[in-house]
This record gives structure tokens, sequence and C-alpha cells, in this order.
């Protein structure tokens, strides 16, 4: 995750797997990211956390590369991947670049809404767009902000996250910024420990607005990595992108 807003400390990224226990959605993103890459190709993956997508990506092959505003997330990582198939960076990937370009560039999970504003989203964009190699694809994957953008009053939740500990969850909405903040309060036995993150959502039409902005340009989007369609029903999206520039010289020819 990146600096700041949504930092992940030891005590979190220990938890990460088991608060998004998702295999099975994480065997589809990898099918179709790498369906995305040319064989052997290069991939950076945007708050690459604890190696989730990217080592499996590595495993196959391609050359991915992480970056990571937590140094907890990525030392989890390199206890997922003690062989380095991965390279990492540590640093805040909304304000800076590796200084390279990749096949495919990624941004799962709901991470680009650690960008807290508009400009910060903008800027991120953009930073994707110099770091994305000609012909090369991005992928977005993010929650429809929707049901939450009619949210009243807080909601409260609990997550198991094994025999011994439990997650309070609390999240609060404020409309008018688009911002939703949460906070965490893992019970394990020892002294009760709360941390905060704040998101800024913005709705798909949005994202496709300031990606234009960025020089990128939608090429489709789904519900999901199986490829169902985006219906005004869906949840969230999988959204893949190329360089605007590209698509008009494809138009012109």
């Amino acid at each position: 995750m990146a600096l700041g807003n949504a930092l992940y400390d030891q005590k979190l990224a220990s938890v990460y797997d088991r608060m998004y226990p998702i295999g099975h959605d994480t065997d589809q993103a990898v099918e179709f990211v790498a369906a995305l890459t040319p064989p052997g190709g290069s991939i950076l993956e945007l708050g690459v956390g604890t190696g989730r997508i990217a080592v499996p990506l590595a495993e196959r092959g391609f050359a991915v590369h992480g970056v990571d505003g937590s140094e907890a997330m990525l030392a989890e990582l390199a206890r997922r991947d003690p062989q380095g198939a991965v390279t990492t960076q540590f640093g805040d990937f909304t304000a800076e670049g590796t200084g390279r370009t990749f096949d495919t560039v990624t941004l799962m999970l709901n991470t680009f809404f650690v960008a807290i504003t508009k400009k910060q989203q903008l800027g991120c964009l953009e930073l994707v767009r110099r770091q994305l190699s000609p012909g090369g694809r991005f992928v977005l994957e993010a929650f429809d902000p929707a049901p939450y953008h009619t949210m009243e009053k807080p909601d409260f939740s609990v997550r198991h996250l094994d025999e011994r500990a439990v997650m309070l969850d609390t999240l609060t909405v404020d409309r008018s910024l688009q911002l939703m903040v949460s906070t965490h309060t893992i019970i394990d036995g020892g002294a009760p420990e709360t941390r905060e993150h704040v998101l800024r959502y913005a709705f798909p039409f949005e994202i496709d607005l300031l990606a234009e902005l960025s020089g990128l340009r939608l090429v489709e989007r789904t519900e999901d990595w199986a490829g169902n369609p985006y219906t005004a029903s869906s949840l969230r999206h999988v959204s893949v992108y190329e360089r605007a520039s590209e698509a008009a010289g494809a138009e012109a020819r």
C-alpha cells in the first residue's frame, strides 16, 4: 500500500492475507494479467503488498517489479518469495516512478483510492502512463462506490482472522469529499490496537476521465477477473487501459 493514509505497519501486514482470504480471486487475477502480458514480459505492480499476485506471476517467468510504501508489507513479500523472484522498491507509487517502462502495469484491490485527492489520483495515473511501454496495458481493479456513497451512518463489521483473533471494522463516509474512513481494531489476546485508513473513492466514469487527462484510454471493463460483463448492478470493476496516443494512431490507420 502507498505511504501515508493507507500505511500497513507490521501488525496489519502480518494479518493482511487473512483480512482478504480471496484465493480463488487471486488465481483468476493471475490468469488475467498473464494473458495480457507477452511471454517473459515485464510487469509492474503498484501497491504490491505481500506479493499475492506478484509472486505467482514471477513463477510463470514474467519479470515482476513491485512498489509499496510499507516496509512491513515488503518484508512479508520477502518471506513469501525467499528466492527474490520479484524485485521490489520501497516508495510512494502515487508520487514517484521507477524510471522504467513495463509491458503491463497493475493496481489491484482498490489501492488506487489511497490517493486521497483528485490531484493525487491524476498524478498517479500520469505516472502510470510514463511507465507503460508502447502497446502495453494498465489494469486497475476497484470497487464501485455507489453502495457506499449513499451511506448515512457508520457501518460496523467483524472479520474472523483465525481461532485467536478477530478484527473490528468501522466505516464512515464523507460524500462531499468522496472519502471513506476505516478503523481496524485487532483483538488477539493482547492490548487492542486500532489503525485508521482514509480512501478517496471514485466512480468508474470519473476514473476514465482522469485516465483520459493522463493520456490513457479505456480498452475494456468487466465486473471481475473471470470476464463477466460490467453492468449497473456490478459491485466492482476490472478496467484495462492503453496509451491514448496509440489508440489515436490505430484509428488514423
